[in-house]
């Protein structure tokens, strides 16, 4: 088990000249937003960005003023694109975004419904123009009738009502299959209203991932803490687990690993719940390669409001099932301090200065629970 460990704190340490994968990102709202984050800091592993009625790239600037303001209400020409570029080769310089170079040709899609006034549309349009000069594979779907919410062909309010029961809107589209086929490049397997899920929604303690040196703590509690993670994950990829030949395989039910008062006290502060929730296809436990998709909620749609229906009834699961993909589910919980009473990713600053590039607190916590994750797969 110390091998183990040891080579895990290995692959989570090592990160310059770590090869391009195939992770990719996607969120709703401030979730497009920390997706875009995501996808241009980490360009080096990340390659593709779905953005869902999220304002651009450091549109809010470090202002919760302009966030409320320029990059949800508008108009379009209040939000300095050229300030925002030259903020992102001032990063790529700096070295706390990966190369800029590593943007081209990745696959980007860009949603926004015709009666959604919670962001307006020219703001959510402007992500074109910040992805523009690195030759993207762009779609764009401006055509929906859908309000303020993620989209679903089976599950959620009235398409053009903005339900904020969970924001999850029936608009008999299925877009997280619409988005995940193009950043996959085309070719996935469509759910049908017959898919069964086959895999297992677990729910992991995120705090365990707040702070990057904590594989270095030579104390027994975090060990056994990162041994609980090990043991119980790998049990998913166990093959004595299954028999072969049978059909609707229910993987078993662990909560990685036990949550500690220091865990949670760290999750805290950064803004995020103490736990997340990760989906593993049942394919992904019988020997296959599997790639990896982060989805990120919206404000008042995390465990605290919603408990898990962002990720149960979005779309991502059946996707992911029929195509081999481990989906990724942070969550961000309301605070006080930081100050983030909806509990929205941080797009605009709320947790720390360098929120949108490598340094800050949340994208260090996504990055290390992607590393985790893609290590134990590995």
């Amino acid at each position: 088990m110390w091998s183990i460990l040891f080579l895990l704190y290995v692959s989570l340490s090592v990160t310059d000249g770590a090869p391009r994968t195939d992770c990719t990102v996607s969120g709703l709202s401030a979730g497009g937003s920390m997706a875009t984050q995501l996808h241009i800091a980490f360009s080096k592993d990340i390659s593709a960005a779905g953005i869902i009625t999220g304002p651009p790239y450091y549109c809010a600037q470090g202002s919760m003023l302009t966030a409320i303001g320029a990059c949800m209400n508008g108009p379009a020409t209040s939000v300095g694109v050229t300030a925002i570029q030259n903020k992102l080769k001032s990063y790529a310089s700096a070295g706390t975004v990966d190369s800029l170079n590593n943007l081209n040709g990745d696959p980007v899609y860009i949603f926004h419904g015709k009666t959604d006034r919670t962001v307006v549309e020219g703001v959510v349009k402007l992500n074109e123009q910040i992805y523009q000069p690195y030759n993207i594979n762009l779609k764009t779907n401006y055509d929906s009738q859908a309000n303020h919410g993620f989209v679903t062909d089976n599950f959620g309010g009235s398409c053009t009502t903005l339900n904020s029961q969970n924001y999850i809107n029936n608009c008999n589209f299925n877009l997280a299959y619409d988005m995940l086929n193009h950043l996959y490049g085309g070719n996935l397997v469509k759910p049908t209203g017959t898919t069964t899920l086959g895999g297992q929604l677990i729910e992991f303690d995120q705090g365990l991932f707040i702070n990057p040196s904590i594989m270095k703590e030579n104390t027994r509690g975090v060990f056994d803490l990162w041994s609980q993670w090990i043991d119980a994950t790998l049990a998913l990829y166990n093959p004595a687990n299954y028999l072969p030949g049978l059909s609707g395989i229910t993987l078993p039910n662990i909560t990685l690993p036990g949550i500690t008062t220091a865990t949670s006290s760290s999750a805290s502060s950064i803004g995020f719940d103490t736990t997340g929730y990760l989906y593993v296809p049942s394919g992904c436990t019988k020997g296959k390669g599997c790639s990896i998709h982060v989805a990120l909620h919206g404000c008042k749609q995390g465990k605290q409001f919603v408990s898990n229906v962002f990720a149960s009834k979005a779309g991502y699961n059946e996707v992911a099932e029929l195509n081999n993909i481990i989906v990724i589910y942070p969550q961000v919980k309301s605070s006080t301090f930081p100050s983030n009473p909806n509990g929205c990713f941080d797009w605009w600053g709320y947790g720390n200065v360098n929120y949108a590039n490598k340094q800050g607190p949340q994208m260090v916590a996504i990055k290390n629970i992607i590393d985790t994750v893609r290590a134990i797969h590995a």
